[in-house]
C-alpha cells in the first residue's frame, strides 16, 4: 500500500522534471494516466483523489503532445498515428477545449473536426504550444499531488 504511493509520488516527481527539463514526451503522459486510470479504478491507497477528469486530462494532453511531435517530424497531418483522437482518449469535449484555447491563442489554426474521430489541425508557434501544454500538464500533476 505504502508502495504505490510512493511509486506515484515518484513518477509524478519525474514527470515533472521532464517537464522541467523541456523532455517530456507524449508516451510517458500516456502511460502516466493509464497508471492513473487503473488505480483509480482499483480504488488504490494514495489515488483516493484522482477523477476520472484527471485521467481525461493526461489523455488530452498526451494526444496534443503528440501532435507535436509528429509536426517535428513533418507528420502533422498523418491521420492513422495523430489525427484520430478515439484510441487515445475517452472524452473528446476536453480535446475541443484545449484546441480552442490553443486558436484563441494563435498557437493552431485551420482546425477541422471530422466526424470519424479525426482532429486536424496546424501548430503554427510550436515552441509556445509546447510551453502551454507542459504548464497545464504541470498544473495536472501538481493537483493530483495537493
Amino acid at each position: 500500500m505504502i508502495y504505490k504511493l510512493l511509486m506515484s509520488v515518484k513518477e509524478i516527481t519525474e514527470l515533472l522534471e521532464k517537464v522541467n527539463n523541456d523532455t517530456l514526451t507524449s508516451t510517458e503522459i500516456a502511460a502516466f494516466a493509464g497508471m492513473l486510470q487503473e488505480n483509480m479504478y482499483k480504488r488504490s491507497p494514495g489515488f483516493e483523489n484522482v477523477s476520472k477528469d484527471d485521467v481525461q486530462w493526461f489523455q488530452t494532453y498526451s494526444f496534443v503532445l503528440n501532435k507535436l511531435e509528429l509536426f517535428y517530424k513533418g507528420e502533422i497531418y498523418d491521420i492513422k498515428s495523430g489525427g484520430d483522437w478515439r484510441q487515445a482518449m475517452d472524452d473528446v469535449s476536453k480535446l475541443k477545449l484545449l484546441v480552442d484555447e490553443l486558436e484563441e491563442k494563435k498557437l493552431v489554426n485551420e482546425v477541422a473536426w471530422f466526424i470519424d474521430g479525426i482532429a486536424l489541425y496546424n501548430i503554427t508557434e510550436p515552441e509556445m504550444y509546447k510551453k502551454q501544454i507542459f504548464e497545464k500538464v504541470r498544473a495536472s500533476l501538481e493537483k493530483i499531488m495537493d
